[in-house]
């Protein structure tokens, strides 16, 4: 059986002569101690577990009943103390406790930073914008336990306030249930009502996206003057002639065999699933784009925009006029970025 006890440990004097209370553990003939944040003049300050002769006493008193109630309901969840130390139900004890207190601020940056590891720029500015507005919403940050149905419905209407569109708020709401679902994975939080249980999503209106291949062949063949509007369009032609890839493939992939393609898509490299590589010949069309841009490395290197970041911005900023200029309706053409 495990006891707790409130106590201060003379030996553990502090470095200015005051002592920090710490919570004994007492647990198969071993006593370890959990500190707290409390401090006291004296060792006469404590006697049989309490707080005496301090202008604080009453409200360290509740704190430490708290702290201890808080650790009993810990032990009384783990039913397999008997076979672990001293040392490892503390630190069983510390690792639950914290995991109450987690906020949605801290496991948002968590997931954060497995983004910045695996270079998914563009996703992490999208979620990084859905976690600020869902932090603005709720007053700033705020323990994971406490988001209900209540909060993301409350969530949702405020954006909808603010004119965010339905799709918008749909992929907002979606970035917020992907983290609160790996918070969940990682043991972090436990919810008896998940707070998207209540929500529906908004529907994502249908557009039309197909382009058909006369509308290929005007983009294709119309006349173009500025160097930006001719290196959109091809771009956007290589991209068809390569079997539709991704832009961030495009830029990464080293063309100094210009006889074929073989490459594993950056979205699911380091998927758990088996890897699928692409490969095929690369037809004369796609290879006489490639052979106008390509650098000494083999990259593909697009005037003085030779990133991926700034590719995507020059083809954002002239698609639509490039379309236009072939005579085709602007909302019939997708980015393949």
């Amino acid at each position: 059986m495990t006891n707790l006890s409130i106590v201060i440990v003379p030996a553990k004097r502090l470095s200015n002569g005051k002592h920090r209370i710490r919570i004994a553990v007492a647990h198969r003939s071993q006593t370890r101690y959990i500190s707290t944040q409390f401090i006291l003049d004296s060792t006469s300050q404590m006697k049989n577990g309490r707080v005496v002769k301090h202008e604080n006493a009453t409200n360290i008193n509740a704190c430490l009943r708290k702290l201890i109630n808080e650790y009993e309901e810990i032990l009384s969840s783990i039913h397999y103390q008997s076979t672990l130390s001293c040392t490892e139900l503390i630190h069983l004890i510390t690792r639950e406790q914290q995991k109450k207190g987690i906020t949605f601020g801290k496991v948002a940056r968590e997931y954060l930073s497995f983004m910045e590891t695996e270079e998914r720029r563009k996703s992490y500015k999208l979620y990084n914008i859905a976690f600020k507005k869902l932090l603005k919403y709720m007053k700033g940050d705020f323990p994971l336990i406490q988001l209900s149905p209540t909060h993301i419905q409350g969530f949702a209407d405020s954006m909808k306030e603010e004119g965010l569109k339905e799709t918008s708020i749909r992929i907002y709401l979606t970035l917020i249930k992907v983290v609160l679902n790996y918070a969940l994975k990682m043991n972090y939080v436990t919810y008896l009502v998940h707070p998207f249980v209540l929500f529906k999503m908004p529907v994502s209106n249908v557009r039309e996206l197909d382009l058909s291949v006369e509308g290929l062949k005007k983009i294709r063949d119309v006349k173009l003057f500025k160097p930006g509007h001719i290196m959109t369009r091809d771009i956007f032609m290589l991209t068809y002639y390569l079997g539709g890839i991704n832009l961030r493939d495009l830029m990464e992939y080293d063309f100094t065999n210009r006889a074929s393609m073989r490459y594993i898509r950056h979205k699911t490299r380091n998927s758990k699933k088996n890897e699928n590589e692409i490969a095929f010949t690369i037809q004369p069309e796609a290879l006489a784009i490639i052979n106008r841009y390509i650098s000494e490395n083999g990259k593909l290197v697009f005037g003085q925009y030779s990133s991926y970041e700034k590719v995507y911005s020059l083809v954002f900023r002239h698609i639509n006029k490039v379309v236009s200029l072939a005579g085709i309706d602007q909302k019939s053409i997708i980015l393949f970025c």
